[in-house]
């Protein structure tokens, strides 16, 4: 197999993940972060736990198979797909709208950001169907995400003028769980989580998408357009259109837990601490202001300039 090869990820962190794999050879070092819950641990316990974390990262670069390629070849396109409009093709004036609504949970950098993401997107969408013309092996890293699922399908939807029987698209999926040597069973909730060293292993995992496979998966996305609901999920497996209120059963029943006053902040850390359900803070915060709106909740405080909308304190209504 060539080692030239296209390495589409669908968000900023797993495309950092890979900038970081690809090239590197050894340990790198930096900073470690050890989370404490109950503030009972001594001075030299965390610098024990520092210590195991360097020594595990040390072991990891110098067991790891090299993720081989050029950092150029990264295509991120980091679009949200799960979210909002899907009934145009390409990159369109419907992202924009769907970045913009769930980037609205931070005002004072909103508009930055979408700009920002939109130009990686468009510059490597470009990119992308400029070397698939001309027969470049394309590898797609998929998390259980909605956003990473429907970054598959819709990026097949993308390609189908090519002729699926041109493309050489290869599929690596993010494993449920690993058993670390030491016993230790790790989950990841997304490719930004895996430790850069273990992806030239997992990229030996990729399995090549025969032609039907891949129609079947293109077609599913016009599908879902045709579908045009506010949001996609992956339920049993299975990307499907879903109502906006998908998740208000998780966070409603987070909200029970917590005093008739309370951290917003707290609420939404807790929805996505104790339930995998691939979204970011970014929907969940959009529900609450929706709980907001039908006075559900209400405001006391109001966060900190450049600080997300959730940082504040809000109240429960009887």
């Amino acid at each position: 197999m060539s080692n030239v090869m296209l390495e589409v990820v669908f968000s900023d962190s797993a495309a950092g993940t890979m900038a970081v794999a690809i090239g590197h050879k050894g340990f790198l070092g930096g900073a470690t972060s050890v989370i404490i819950s109950d503030g009972t641990v001594s001075k030299e316990e965390i610098e024990k736990f520092q210590h195991q974390a360097e020594e595990r990262e040390r072991s990891g670069w110098e067991n790891a198979i090299p993720l081989e390629g050029n950092r150029k070849d990264i295509v991120n396109l980091p679009l949200a797909l799960s979210v909002g409009n899907i009934s145009e093709a390409g990159i369109c004036l419907e992202r924009e709208s769907a970045l913009s609504l769930l980037l609205s949970i931070l005002p004072d950098m909103a508009s930055e950001i979408v700009t920002e993401l939109l130009n990686t997107s468009r510059k490597n969408y470009a990119t992308l169907l400029e070397k698939a013309q001309n027969g470049e092996p394309i590898r797609v890293w998929v998390g259980r995400e909605p956003d990473d699922v429907c970054g598959l399908y819709w990026l097949l939807e993308q390609l189908r003028p090519i002729g699926f029987e041109k493309l050489d698209v290869t599929i690596v999926e993010l494993p449920m769980w690993e058993t670390r040597p030491d016993g230790c069973i790790v989950q990841y909730n997304g490719w930004g989580e895996v430790e850069p060293y273990h992806l030239g292993r997992m990229a030996s995992l990729g399995k090549k998408l025969p032609t039907n496979y891949l129609r079947s998966l293109a077609n599913r996305w016009r599908e879902l357009q045709q579908e045009n609901s506010p949001l996609r999920a992956v339920i049993n497996g299975k990307l499907v259109s879903v109502s906006e209120t998908l998740y208000d059963t998780f966070i409603l029943r987070e909200l029970d837990t917590l005093d008739d006053e309370f951290k917003e902040s707290v609420l939404v850390g807790q929805v996505l601490g104790k339930n995998p359900l691939g979204i970011g803070d970014g929907w969940i915060a959009l529900r609450v202001e929706q709980f907001i709106k039908e006075g559900l909740l209400v405001p006391i405080t109001t966060p900190a300039p450049n600080a997300p909308i959730y940082h504040r304190m809000l109240k429960k209504i009887k």
